[in-house]
């Protein structure tokens, strides 16, 4: 008797049992019952014990984010913790700094830090050497989660939200208020979710016939600084964009930086739909409207989906997409019909 048999019989899924013996607080009392039902009645306990010991010889939980700095990363490691404390797991974090270096060297200390498992948001979508180092973690029996980015040729379990529908979204929202000079302050090339938001703004663009314009489309590095620079680049051109689309938290804030010292005003003199909510500015009551996804339950899916792989390391690598929601708060409209 396997777990896909017990799953078969107990009429649930194969993760569904593997949560039920890794006794995680995400199944339903009653549907936990009837899964021990078929667990004993098959005698399967004493070998599902067996595994889980064998493959989890460790209760620490290794989470290797960009930037904790970033809103939407501490928010999922908020996520991350609350989960692995239901589970009795303990989490150690390591902040790579979207420094790919830092992030190959901590992934080469993995395995001398007795980790049961690991969730990473790679810094490179393209670097051969992380993959690989993964690989290895996974072949040495250390499972592997993806938190938002992925990266190239691997096959490992990820989570992400449905960054290119909440781009589009956004964009078709600003054409609709009457924009046709719209301007995207993108981050790094090197991740998978700037490649998708770039990709959701050009669709908007080109399904309502609008010209995209090179000028209006600049690169940030997924921090502030340097989307401050480029916001007094776009809003320095001798025809300005009416409209921002700024690609993360980070960039947004350096975006409204430089608005708000140059006296540009959100809504009144030029539109704005950032991605990702900022909790600071609605503290102050920023009516900022925003492309909303939540970071705490990307971070409780991660550690479920690692869970999942610790009780049944051969199971099938999952994709789990989140959804987005865009939030209009005012922002994306304009008192001064320039556009």
């Amino acid at each position: 008797m396997n777990i896909s048999e017990i799953a078969q019989k107990a009429g649930v899924s194969v993760a569904t049992v593997s949560r039920v013996i890794n006794h995680s607080n995400l199944v339903k009392p009653e549907t936990r019952e009837r899964v021990m039902r078929v667990v004993e009645e098959n005698e399967y306990v004493p070998n599902a014990i067996a595994r889980s010991l064998s493959v989890r010889s460790t209760s620490n939980i290794g989470v290797i984010f960009p930037d904790i700095e970033n809103p939407f990363f501490s928010g999922a490691f908020y996520g991350v913790t609350k989960a692995a404390e239901q589970n009795h797991y303990n989490v150690f974090f390591f902040n790579s700094d979207e420094n790919v270096q830092k992030e190959q060297e901590f992934l080469k200390t993995v395995f001398s830090n007795n980790l049961a498992g690991i969730i990473v948001s790679p810094v490179d979508h393209y670097s051969d050497t992380t993959r690989e180092l993964l690989e290895e973690i996974e072949k040495r029996g250390i499972p592997v989660v993806l938190l938002d980015r992925d990266i190239r040729g691997g096959k490992f379990s990820i989570v992400m939200a449905d960054n290119e529908k909440g781009a589009y979204e956004a964009v078709s929202r600003l054409i609709q208020e009457g924009h046709e000079r719209i301007a995207i302050i993108e981050g790094s090339t090197l991740t998978r979710p700037v490649y998708e938001r770039s990709r959701g703004y050009r669709r908007a663009m080109d399904d309502h016939d609008i010209p995209i314009r090179g000028e209006y489309m600049v690169r940030g590095d997924q921090k502030s600084e340097l989307a401050y620079q480029m916001t007094r680049q776009l809003m320095s051109l001798p025809e300005p964009p009416t409209a921002v689309f700024t690609c993360n938290n980070m960039m947004t804030l350096g975006c409204l930086r430089y608005l708000t010292e140059q006296g540009i005003m959100i809504g009144k003199d030029i539109s704005m739909i950032g991605f990702d909510d900022i909790e600071a500015l609605r503290v102050i009551d920023f009516k900022l409207s925003v492309v909303e996804r939540s970071e705490s339950d990307m971070g409780k899916i991660a550690m479920r989906m690692l869970l999942d792989r610790l009780a049944v390391p051969e199971a099938e690598r999952e994709t789990v997409v989140v959804p987005v929601k865009l939030v209009l708060r005012g922002s994306e409209k304009l008192q001064k019909k320039n556009v």
